[in-house]
């Protein structure tokens, strides 16, 4: 994709040139999903440490994996009640945390207030956690449920290399340079540990609303269990739809019996019309992936669409897996993040596509990083359109300015401005005139909150005019470059 050119055009097309000018049950059966023609469920995906419902705290990081949190600890709950409060006033159901539990932020007592009060908010909390990797279930701290700390004395469980070194994920930049070990899957000690750990955490936070595991995806055990249980599946990638298949049910098992009432959400780091997914639709699948019987309906597969979002992979209606037809479905994606186009950036479009395609394909829930303040207008009619759309999957993006943005930014006419202008960090050269535009429409505006729109806006694209000087000409801002290369 020529992501100048490509990029411009499905903004202008999708969103900005439109302004200026339930969930479908699967056929295979998903009784318990209720057929209104919404998505019924809503979550925000989260890390802690980059979480920033309040502005201007030091320490505040705008991206990390595996980085440490830098806050004083005190800024955890209040954050988390902030964005929780926002959930339950705009139709999001839960709240998915990596490093929930971390000493420097209050441990298993903070973490009991925070979900706490979201049980008391009609809201969920959930834990993300690896099972395998990224720290396990106690992110970061002293505790026997800190994965790291018991790799220290369980060195045998660790994952090994082609080469029969230890597996280890080694992360640079952003927050600094982190090393962790990762698991072994065939290895019975780390099975236990991991079944003991979901167990325990649990037990420990009663209130805690649910987990989303993951196996992994930042590299793949070659020990000979590993490499013989995958056999002619072996791992072409830095994860493995094996190690899930084999892990899911067990993990599933631990933690409903210690919490039946947990929502449970098994990640695969793909797309569903992802080659490594391929095999859930071959002719044998029942039989083949017969173990995955044992695991609840109500547990949702989770899927991500960065990707099939900007490379048109993924068409109106395509079928998930029938082997897979009984359960929940949840898609993910990174839209107007670090991760994807930029932190608090315009995806308006992005979200409505994933609405919309989600909704085709007989998918119940839709998830989307949660990590910045509402303050931030971009990041604000971001979270809208996820209520919106989830709401109204086929509506159009006419009806999102119409219905949502026009009062909250002084009319229909000024919406479509922001939906034209929120864009341009992509097209740097456009921000002086709409500069100029947006300095007009802030001098007649007089509620409080739409002029607090406006002048974030002017704020956001003025930093990125200024950086545009130091760029080549034509370029856009260098950290999205890297979308260029995922499509």
């Amino acid at each position: 994709m020529n992501f100048d050119v490509s990029r411009r055009e499905f903004l202008g097309g999708a969103l900005a040139g439109a302004a200026l000018a339930g969930c479908r049950t699967a056929e295979t059966g998903m009784p318990h999903v209720p057929g209104t023609g919404k998505i019924p469920y809503r979550v925000f995906w989260t890390w802690d440490n980059s979480h920033n419902w309040n502005v201007n705290v030091p320490g505040s990081q705008t991206a990390g994996i595996g980085s440490s949190y830098l806050k004083s600890g005190e800024w955890f709950e209040s954050d988390y009640r902030k964005s929780i409060d926002w959930c339950a006033a705009h139709g999001v159901d839960a709240v998915g945390v990596v490093g929930l539990l971390r000493d420097c932020h209050g441990g298993v007592d903070s973490a009991r207030r925070v979900c706490g009060y979201a049980r008391e908010k009609g809201v969920r909390v959930y834990l993300i956690s690896g099972l395998y990797a990224y720290g396990g279930v106690y992110y970061e701290g002293n505790s026997p449920w800190s994965m790291e700390r018991w790799f220290a004395k369980n060195m045998d469980a660790v994952g090994r290399t082609r080469d029969g070194g230890y597996l280890q994920f080694k992360q640079h930049g952003y927050g600094g340079y982190v090393s962790q070990f990762i698991g072994c899957p065939s290895n019975e000690k780390m099975n236990r540990y991991i079944l003991d750990s979901l167990h325990w955490v649990f037990t420990a936070i009663p209130e805690l609303g649910g987990i989303q595991m993951e196996t992994g995806d930042t590299r793949v055990c070659w020990c000979p269990k590993c490499t013989e249980r995958r056999g002619a599946q072996a791992a072409k990638e830095d994860m493995s739809v094996e190690d899930m298949i084999a892990a899911y049910p067990d993990a599933v098992a631990a933690v409903r019996a210690a919490n039946p009432d947990a929502w449970i959400m098994c990640e695969t780091y793909h797309h569903f019309n992802d080659e490594p997914c391929r095999q859930f639709y071959r002719p044998d699948a029942e039989s083949v992936f017969s173990s995955l019987g044992k695991m609840p309906s109500d547990v949702f597969w989770q899927w991500k669409c960065d990707r099939q979002l900007w490379n048109g992979g993924w068409g109106a209606g395509d079928p998930l897996p029938p082997v897979l037809g009984r359960f929940r479905h949840m898609m993910r994606a990174h839209s107007g993040t670090q991760w994807w186009g930029g932190r608090a950036t315009w995806a308006v479009d992005l979200i409505r596509e994933q609405c919309r395609l989600s909704h085709a394909s007989g998918i119940c829930g839709v998830s989307l990083f949660g990590e910045i303040s509402p303050y931030r207008a971009n990041a604000e009619f971001n979270y809208l359109a996820l209520q919106y759309f989830a709401d109204h999957p086929e509506r159009s993006p006419e009806q999102f300015v119409r219905d949502v943005m026009s009062p909250r930014l002084g009319g229909d006419e000024f919406a479509a401005k922001y939906a034209a202008y929120a864009p341009l960090q992509y097209a740097p050269k456009g921000i002086p005139a709409a500069l100029a535009d947006i300095a007009k429409i802030a001098a007649s505006v007089s509620d409080r909150e739409a002029l607090r729109r406006w002048m974030w806006l002017a704020n956001d694209l003025s930093g990125y005019a200024w950086n545009a000087a130091h760029f080549p000409a034509g370029r856009p801002h260098p950290s999205y470059a890297r979308i260029s290369n995922q499509v």
